[in-house]
Formats: C-alpha cells, structure tokens, sequence
C-alpha cells in the first residue's frame, strides 16, 4: 500500500470509530429530539481527576498538574468551554488538529 492509502484508510476507520448518532427525527412531526443532557460538572471533576501526572502538555503547553492545582477555578472556566463546544458544535480549530500514530498489537498489524 501507498503511503497515501494508509493514511486514507487510518482515517476512514477512526471517523467511523469515533461517528455517533446522537439526535433522532420524530417520525410523527419531523421534530429533531436531543438525545443526550448538557455536561455536568462532575463529569469535568471527574475526568481531571482521572489525567495522569508528568505528561507532556499539548499545544496549549499546559500541564495536567496545573488544572489540578486550580481545582475548582479549573472545573468552571472547562465546564464553560465544553458546554459552549457542546452548544455550538463547534470544536476549536487547535483541538481539531492531532498527530495519529498507530501502535499494533501483536498479531498481523495489516488487518
């Protein structure tokens, strides 16, 4: 395979991956249903609970430890930005861009 190919075929597996239906049509009026609440701030607590120390920081080049010490003042100000992202369905162009490398299990990495 071209190395074209493979970057084409790495792409369409992930989007199909990562693809979610997450509205619904009312059959009976054409009514567009949401089917999934706003998120919580707990959800936020938790998933910076859960960011391993000593990573290397993203683009940003904040470290996970900072929005640790920050707690609660963290919790809000990524609370706000995920719900506007949530809102809106609009992703930051930075948070859109992302290097994708590919680590085969043992077996045939072909598949």
């Amino acid at each position: 395979m071209e190395k074209e190919d493979i970057k084409k075929r790495w792409r369409e597996y992930t989007e199909e991956l990562y693809k979610k239906d997450t509205q619904r049509i009312d059959e009976n009026d054409g009514l567009t249903i949401e089917l999934e609440p706003d998120i919580l701030e707990s959800e936020i607590k938790w998933a910076l609970e859960c960011i391993a120390n000593n990573k290397a920081p993203g683009i940003d080049e904040i470290p996970a430890e900072l929005f640790k010490i920050l707690a609660d003042d963290a919790v809000k100000i990524l609370l706000a930005i995920c719900q506007q992202i949530w809102k809106t369905q609009q992703w930051p162009k930075d948070w859109k861009r992302s290097i994708y490398i590919p680590i085969p299990k043992k077996g045939s990495a072909k598949e």
